[in-house]
């Protein structure tokens, strides 16, 4: 099953590796299944509001030791630092 989800031009996704999860799991799954993004469409907003704009939807396939969030979702501790 993949995660779908429409992101605007400067949004991001973050894909982090499980923290209980060792360095052999996780490089045995993407060597296995691999992460897959797809690029479903392209749009144009409907709404004349320069905040809309163009409008990309992804759909992503990760093994379960993968985590992918839209990067507003992610808790500030687990930023890495710039």
């Amino acid at each position: 099953m993949a995660l779908a989800l429409s992101r605007r031009p400067g949004e991001e996704v973050r894909i982090f590796c499980g923290d209980d999860v060792s360095d052999e799991e996780i490089l045995e799954a993407v060597r296995g299944e691999g992460v897959a993004v797809r690029i479903d469409g392209v749009y144009a907003s409907l709404s004349r509001m320069p905040m809309k704009g163009m409008m990309v939807r992804l759909s992503i396939r990760a093994p379960r030791c993968i985590e992918v969030l839209r990067n507003e979702l992610i808790d500030k501790s687990r930023r890495p630092s710039a």
